[in-house]
Protein backbone atom coordinates (compact mmCIF):
# COMPACT_ATOMS: atom_id res chain seq x y z
CA UNK A 1 0.00 0.00 0.00
CA UNK A 2 1.37 3.17 -0.84
CA UNK A 3 0.26 7.14 -1.20
CA UNK A 4 -3.11 7.73 -3.34
CA UNK A 5 -0.69 10.00 -6.55
CA UNK A 6 -1.89 12.06 -9.19
CA UNK A 7 -1.38 8.99 -11.96
CA UNK A 8 -3.53 6.79 -9.19
CA UNK A 9 -6.71 9.46 -10.15
CA UNK A 10 -5.65 9.96 -13.56
CA UNK A 11 -6.34 5.93 -14.27
CA UNK A 12 -9.56 5.46 -11.52
CA UNK A 13 -11.19 8.52 -13.81
CA UNK A 14 -11.58 5.76 -16.60
CA UNK A 15 -12.76 3.23 -14.99
CA UNK A 16 -16.69 2.64 -14.95
CA UNK A 17 -19.08 -0.14 -14.77
CA UNK A 18 -20.06 -0.80 -18.60
CA UNK A 19 -23.65 -1.66 -17.80
CA UNK A 20 -24.20 1.45 -16.10
CA UNK A 21 -25.00 -0.63 -13.04
CA UNK A 22 -24.12 0.29 -9.21
CA UNK A 23 -21.45 -1.73 -8.51
CA UNK A 24 -18.41 -0.12 -7.45
CA UNK A 25 -17.84 0.62 -3.53
CA UNK A 26 -15.63 3.86 -2.79
CA UNK A 27 -14.81 4.19 0.73
CA UNK A 28 -12.20 7.29 2.92
CA UNK A 29 -11.58 6.29 6.66
CA UNK A 30 -9.99 8.28 9.23
CA UNK A 31 -9.29 5.63 11.47
CA UNK A 32 -8.50 8.32 14.65
CA UNK A 33 -12.75 8.90 14.45
CA UNK A 34 -15.56 6.85 15.68
CA UNK A 35 -15.67 5.54 11.67
CA UNK A 36 -17.24 2.41 13.11
CA UNK A 37 -20.62 3.56 13.65
CA UNK A 38 -20.49 6.00 10.61
CA UNK A 39 -19.64 2.70 8.84
CA UNK A 40 -22.21 0.26 10.09
CA UNK A 41 -25.18 3.35 9.76
CA UNK A 42 -23.84 3.72 6.05
CA UNK A 43 -23.81 -0.24 5.31
CA UNK A 44 -27.24 -0.29 6.77
CA UNK A 45 -28.56 2.30 4.97
CA UNK A 46 -26.98 1.22 1.62
CA UNK A 47 -28.62 -2.38 1.41
CA UNK A 48 -31.48 -0.99 2.44
CA UNK A 49 -31.35 1.08 -1.08
CA UNK A 50 -30.20 -2.41 -3.07
CA UNK A 51 -32.26 -4.60 -1.49
CA UNK A 52 -34.52 -4.94 -4.48
CA UNK A 53 -32.04 -5.67 -6.90
CA UNK A 54 -30.74 -9.42 -5.29
CA UNK A 55 -27.52 -8.34 -8.34
CA UNK A 56 -26.39 -5.35 -6.89
CA UNK A 57 -27.30 -6.08 -2.93
CA UNK A 58 -25.13 -9.36 -3.13
CA UNK A 59 -22.35 -7.42 -5.00
CA UNK A 60 -22.33 -4.64 -2.52
CA UNK A 61 -22.45 -7.41 0.38
CA UNK A 62 -18.88 -8.90 -1.10
CA UNK A 63 -17.58 -5.75 -1.49
CA UNK A 64 -17.93 -4.97 1.59
CA UNK A 65 -16.23 -7.89 3.33
CA UNK A 66 -13.72 -7.01 1.35
CA UNK A 67 -13.30 -3.24 2.64
CA UNK A 68 -13.94 -4.23 5.85
CA UNK A 69 -11.38 -6.62 6.22
CA UNK A 70 -9.03 -4.40 4.40
CA UNK A 71 -9.67 -1.42 6.85
CA UNK A 72 -9.02 -3.50 9.62
CA UNK A 73 -5.56 -5.11 8.49
CA UNK A 74 -4.54 -1.42 7.49
CA UNK A 75 -5.75 0.61 10.28
CA UNK A 76 -2.72 1.91 11.69
CA UNK A 77 -1.38 3.25 7.90
CA UNK A 78 -3.42 6.41 8.36
CA UNK A 79 -6.12 7.63 6.49
CA UNK A 80 -7.71 4.69 3.80
CA UNK A 81 -9.09 5.39 0.51
CA UNK A 82 -10.31 2.02 -0.98
CA UNK A 83 -11.58 1.62 -4.07
CA UNK A 84 -13.21 -1.77 -4.80
CA UNK A 85 -16.32 -3.89 -6.68
CA UNK A 86 -16.33 -7.75 -6.59
CA UNK A 87 -18.32 -8.46 -9.72
CA UNK A 88 -16.25 -6.22 -11.46
CA UNK A 89 -13.02 -8.16 -9.74
CA UNK A 90 -11.83 -4.63 -8.70
CA UNK A 91 -10.28 -3.73 -5.18
CA UNK A 92 -7.25 -0.66 -4.64
CA UNK A 93 -6.18 0.41 -1.34
CA UNK A 94 -4.22 3.60 -0.44
CA UNK A 95 -3.32 6.08 2.18
CA UNK A 96 -3.23 9.61 2.90
CA UNK A 97 -0.80 11.48 5.37
CA UNK A 98 -3.66 13.98 5.12
CA UNK A 99 -6.72 13.28 7.47
CA UNK A 100 -9.69 12.16 5.47
CA UNK A 101 -13.75 12.98 6.16
CA UNK A 102 -15.46 9.17 6.58
CA UNK A 103 -17.04 8.58 3.52
CA UNK A 104 -18.76 5.35 1.65
CA UNK A 105 -20.27 5.86 -1.51
CA UNK A 106 -22.15 3.16 -4.36
CA UNK A 107 -22.24 4.41 -8.01
CA UNK A 108 -21.06 2.91 -11.09
CA UNK A 109 -17.21 3.93 -11.36
CA UNK A 110 -14.86 5.00 -8.30
CA UNK A 111 -15.65 7.90 -6.64
CA UNK A 112 -12.34 10.33 -6.57
CA UNK A 113 -13.74 13.97 -6.19
CA UNK A 114 -12.08 13.53 -2.35
CA UNK A 115 -9.12 12.22 -3.77
CA UNK A 116 -8.93 14.82 -6.08
CA UNK A 117 -9.17 17.63 -3.46
CA UNK A 118 -6.50 15.83 -1.35
CA UNK A 119 -4.05 16.30 -4.08
CA UNK A 120 -4.97 19.51 -5.33
CA UNK A 121 -3.73 20.96 -1.80
CA UNK A 122 0.00 18.68 -2.72
CA UNK A 123 2.16 20.83 -4.62
CA UNK A 124 5.25 19.91 -5.21
CA UNK A 125 7.76 22.57 -4.18
CA UNK A 126 11.74 22.68 -4.35
CA UNK A 127 14.04 24.11 -1.74
CA UNK A 128 17.31 25.14 -2.46
CA UNK A 129 19.13 26.10 0.51
CA UNK A 130 22.73 27.57 0.11
CA UNK A 131 25.60 29.81 0.33
CA UNK A 132 28.42 30.31 -1.45
CA UNK A 133 30.54 27.13 -1.14
CA UNK A 134 27.61 24.60 0.08
CA UNK A 135 23.99 23.73 -1.38
CA UNK A 136 21.22 21.17 -0.21
CA UNK A 137 18.24 20.89 -2.22
CA UNK A 138 14.96 19.40 -1.51
CA UNK A 139 11.17 18.08 -2.69
CA UNK A 140 8.29 19.17 -0.50
CA UNK A 141 5.44 16.96 -1.38
CA UNK A 142 2.77 15.46 0.61
CA UNK A 143 3.87 16.98 3.87
CA UNK A 144 7.74 15.43 3.12
CA UNK A 145 10.49 17.01 2.52
CA UNK A 146 12.47 14.49 0.59
CA UNK A 147 16.59 15.46 0.13
CA UNK A 148 17.33 15.77 -3.54
CA UNK A 149 21.08 16.26 -3.60
CA UNK A 150 23.81 17.67 -1.28
CA UNK A 151 27.23 20.22 -2.75
CA UNK A 152 29.87 21.61 -1.30
CA UNK A 153 33.03 23.02 -2.50
CA UNK A 154 36.50 24.13 -0.85
CA UNK A 155 35.75 27.70 -2.01
CA UNK A 156 39.35 29.87 -0.56
CA UNK A 157 38.34 31.57 2.83
CA UNK A 158 38.19 34.99 3.10
CA UNK A 159 42.00 35.35 3.86
CA UNK A 160 44.49 35.89 0.79
CA UNK A 161 47.36 32.95 0.20
CA UNK A 162 50.72 33.86 1.08
CA UNK A 163 52.06 35.70 -1.95
CA UNK A 164 48.54 36.56 -3.52
CA UNK A 165 47.88 40.73 -4.22
CA UNK A 166 44.41 41.21 -2.97
CA UNK A 167 43.17 41.43 -6.46
CA UNK A 168 44.11 38.19 -7.60
CA UNK A 169 43.02 36.47 -4.58
CA UNK A 170 39.51 38.04 -4.80
CA UNK A 171 40.09 37.06 -8.77
CA UNK A 172 40.61 33.59 -7.95
CA UNK A 173 38.04 33.01 -4.96
CA UNK A 174 35.21 34.73 -7.43
CA UNK A 175 35.86 32.47 -10.09
CA UNK A 176 35.53 29.32 -7.39
CA UNK A 177 32.16 30.61 -6.46
CA UNK A 178 31.23 31.28 -9.53
CA UNK A 179 32.21 27.59 -10.89
CA UNK A 180 30.44 26.44 -7.58
CA UNK A 181 26.88 28.20 -8.82
CA UNK A 182 27.04 26.26 -12.11
CA UNK A 183 27.33 23.27 -10.66
CA UNK A 184 24.74 24.00 -8.75
CA UNK A 185 22.57 25.32 -11.32
CA UNK A 186 23.42 22.21 -13.20
CA UNK A 187 22.09 19.97 -10.39
CA UNK A 188 18.79 22.35 -9.78
CA UNK A 189 17.89 22.05 -13.95
CA UNK A 190 17.65 18.37 -13.44
CA UNK A 191 16.25 17.92 -10.01
CA UNK A 192 13.54 21.06 -10.27
CA UNK A 193 11.96 20.15 -13.68
CA UNK A 194 8.57 19.20 -12.28
CA UNK A 195 8.13 21.02 -9.23
CA UNK A 196 5.44 24.19 -9.04
CA UNK A 197 7.56 26.65 -7.66
CA UNK A 198 11.13 27.08 -5.59
CA UNK A 199 12.37 28.95 -2.61
CA UNK A 200 15.82 29.64 -2.45
CA UNK A 201 17.02 30.12 1.09
CA UNK A 202 20.05 30.65 3.28
CA UNK A 203 22.67 32.86 4.90
CA UNK A 204 25.02 35.58 3.45
CA UNK A 205 25.00 36.64 -0.14
CA UNK A 206 25.10 33.27 -1.91
CA UNK A 207 21.60 33.54 -2.87
CA UNK A 208 21.96 36.55 -4.69
CA UNK A 209 24.76 35.59 -6.41
CA UNK A 210 22.78 32.73 -7.73
CA UNK A 211 20.06 34.58 -8.68
CA UNK A 212 22.48 36.74 -11.11
CA UNK A 213 23.39 33.40 -12.59
CA UNK A 214 20.53 31.17 -12.76
CA UNK A 215 18.56 30.64 -16.57
CA UNK A 216 14.81 32.39 -17.16
CA UNK A 217 13.58 28.41 -16.68
CA UNK A 218 14.87 28.14 -12.85
CA UNK A 219 14.04 31.50 -12.48
CA UNK A 220 10.63 32.49 -12.91
CA UNK A 221 9.68 29.06 -10.84
CA UNK A 222 11.39 31.06 -7.82
CA UNK A 223 8.44 32.49 -5.60
CA UNK A 224 10.08 33.80 -2.43
CA UNK A 225 14.39 34.23 -1.04
CA UNK A 226 14.39 33.60 2.69
CA UNK A 227 17.49 34.53 5.13
CA UNK A 228 17.97 31.33 6.71
CA UNK A 229 20.45 29.12 8.97
CA UNK A 230 22.01 26.39 6.57
CA UNK A 231 21.41 23.78 9.33
CA UNK A 232 17.81 24.37 10.14
CA UNK A 233 15.29 22.47 11.95
CA UNK A 234 13.52 19.76 9.11
CA UNK A 235 10.22 20.65 11.05
CA UNK A 236 11.04 24.42 10.22
CA UNK A 237 11.77 24.05 6.99
CA UNK A 238 8.36 22.41 6.07
CA UNK A 239 6.74 25.32 8.10
CA UNK A 240 7.87 28.32 6.48
CA UNK A 241 7.32 26.27 3.01
CA UNK A 242 4.05 25.80 4.17
CA UNK A 243 3.30 29.49 5.01
CA UNK A 244 5.04 30.40 1.90
CA UNK A 245 3.13 27.99 -0.51
CA UNK A 246 -0.20 29.33 1.15
CA UNK A 247 -0.19 32.71 0.36
CA UNK A 248 1.03 32.11 -3.04
CA UNK A 249 -2.14 29.41 -3.61
CA UNK A 250 -4.27 32.62 -2.43
CA UNK A 251 -2.57 34.87 -4.29
CA UNK A 252 -2.55 32.89 -7.82
CA UNK A 253 -6.39 31.90 -7.21
CA UNK A 254 -7.24 35.18 -7.21
CA UNK A 255 -5.11 35.66 -10.48
CA UNK A 256 -6.81 33.03 -12.41
CA UNK A 257 -10.23 34.44 -11.39
CA UNK A 258 -9.92 37.41 -12.48
CA UNK A 259 -8.74 36.35 -15.79
CA UNK A 260 -11.49 34.06 -15.77
CA UNK A 261 -13.32 37.37 -15.61
CA UNK A 262 -11.58 39.28 -17.83
CA UNK A 263 -12.06 36.76 -20.93
CA UNK A 264 -15.78 36.46 -20.15
CA UNK A 265 -16.22 40.62 -20.53
CA UNK A 266 -14.72 40.12 -24.03
CA UNK A 267 -16.16 36.62 -25.38
CA UNK A 268 -12.70 35.23 -25.09
CA UNK A 269 -11.49 31.80 -23.91
CA UNK A 270 -14.07 31.66 -20.93
CA UNK A 271 -16.56 29.51 -20.11
CA UNK A 272 -18.51 29.07 -16.56
CA UNK A 273 -21.93 27.92 -15.10
CA UNK A 274 -22.10 24.25 -14.59
CA UNK A 275 -23.76 23.09 -18.13
CA UNK A 276 -21.56 25.29 -20.50
CA UNK A 277 -18.32 23.83 -18.33
CA UNK A 278 -19.72 20.39 -18.91
CA UNK A 279 -20.06 20.51 -22.42
CA UNK A 280 -16.67 21.94 -22.94
CA UNK A 281 -14.97 19.43 -20.64
CA UNK A 282 -16.37 16.82 -22.29
CA UNK A 283 -14.92 18.06 -25.75
CA UNK A 284 -11.62 18.42 -23.99
CA UNK A 285 -11.36 21.86 -24.55
CA UNK A 286 -10.79 23.23 -20.73
CA UNK A 287 -7.70 24.29 -19.84
CA UNK A 288 -7.92 24.95 -16.44
CA UNK A 289 -11.29 25.18 -13.90
CA UNK A 290 -12.45 26.63 -10.61
CA UNK A 291 -14.59 24.97 -8.70
CA UNK A 292 -16.25 26.17 -5.36
CA UNK A 293 -15.45 23.39 -2.83
CA UNK A 294 -18.16 21.09 -1.17
CA UNK A 295 -20.00 22.58 -4.88
CA UNK A 296 -22.57 19.45 -5.34
CA UNK A 297 -24.97 19.28 -8.40
CA UNK A 298 -27.73 16.52 -9.76
CA UNK A 299 -27.70 14.70 -12.72
CA UNK A 300 -27.12 12.03 -14.80
CA UNK A 301 -25.19 9.62 -16.74
CA UNK A 302 -24.94 6.92 -19.59
CA UNK A 303 -21.83 4.61 -18.74
CA UNK A 304 -22.59 3.08 -22.45
CA UNK A 305 -22.59 6.46 -24.72
CA UNK A 306 -21.02 8.60 -21.61
CA UNK A 307 -23.69 11.51 -22.13
CA UNK A 308 -23.73 13.56 -18.80
CA UNK A 309 -26.34 15.83 -18.21
CA UNK A 310 -27.96 17.66 -15.51
CA UNK A 311 -31.12 17.17 -13.65
CA UNK A 312 -33.20 13.76 -13.47
CA UNK A 313 -33.34 11.47 -16.62
CA UNK A 314 -34.30 8.30 -17.16
CA UNK A 315 -33.59 7.07 -20.37
CA UNK A 316 -30.24 8.51 -22.26
CA UNK A 317 -31.42 11.05 -24.60
CA UNK A 318 -28.37 9.57 -27.40
CA UNK A 319 -28.69 5.89 -27.24
CA UNK A 320 -31.57 5.16 -24.98
CA UNK A 321 -30.00 2.74 -22.70
CA UNK A 322 -30.97 3.44 -18.84
CA UNK A 323 -28.84 6.09 -16.98
CA UNK A 324 -27.92 6.03 -13.59
CA UNK A 325 -28.04 9.18 -10.96
CA UNK A 326 -24.86 11.31 -10.47
CA UNK A 327 -23.22 13.92 -9.30
CA UNK A 328 -22.58 15.94 -12.77
CA UNK A 329 -19.18 18.06 -10.48
CA UNK A 330 -17.81 14.67 -9.58
CA UNK A 331 -18.22 13.78 -13.38
CA UNK A 332 -16.75 16.71 -14.34
CA UNK A 333 -13.85 16.27 -12.38
CA UNK A 334 -13.44 12.86 -14.23
CA UNK A 335 -13.14 14.43 -17.06
CA UNK A 336 -10.68 16.64 -16.31
CA UNK A 337 -8.40 13.81 -15.49
CA UNK A 338 -9.03 12.36 -18.59
CA UNK A 339 -8.23 15.76 -20.73
CA UNK A 340 -5.44 16.77 -17.99
CA UNK A 341 -7.48 19.72 -17.01
CA UNK A 342 -6.04 21.51 -14.28
CA UNK A 343 -8.66 21.63 -10.94
CA UNK A 344 -8.72 24.47 -8.96
CA UNK A 345 -11.08 24.62 -5.40
CA UNK A 346 -11.94 28.21 -4.03
CA UNK A 347 -14.24 29.58 -1.63
CA UNK A 348 -17.82 30.34 -2.64
CA UNK A 349 -17.59 34.35 -2.69
CA UNK A 350 -14.69 33.79 -5.33
CA UNK A 351 -16.96 32.18 -7.91
CA UNK A 352 -20.49 32.55 -6.95
CA UNK A 353 -21.17 34.79 -9.75
CA UNK A 354 -19.78 32.66 -11.94
CA UNK A 355 -22.76 29.92 -11.24
CA UNK A 356 -20.01 27.99 -8.83
CA UNK A 357 -17.51 26.74 -11.42
CA UNK A 358 -15.38 28.58 -14.60
CA UNK A 359 -12.87 27.77 -16.41
CA UNK A 360 -10.08 28.74 -18.92
CA UNK A 361 -10.40 27.56 -22.78
CA UNK A 362 -7.29 25.97 -24.55
CA UNK A 363 -8.93 26.98 -28.26
CA UNK A 364 -12.39 28.06 -28.87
Amino acid sequence: MREIQDKDIKRLANIYDPESKDTFVSAYINPSTNFRNFLNKRINACRNLLKKDSYLLDNFNRTIEIIEESIENNKKQGSLIIFASHVRDFFEIYYSSKDVENLLVVDTSPYIRPAIEILENYRKIGLILMNTNRAKMFVLYQEKLIPRKKLSEDILNRHKKGGWSQARFQRVRKEEIKSFMKEVIESCNSIFHDVDSIVLAGPGNGKKIFLDMVPSNLKEKIVDVVDLDFDEDEKELIRILNKIEEREEEAEEGILVEKIREEILRDGLAVYGVKEVLNEVMKGKVDIIVVEKGLRIKGWICERCQAVGTGSKKLCPNCKEEVSEVDVIEEILEFCERFNTRIVFVEKSEVGDLGSIAGLLRYK
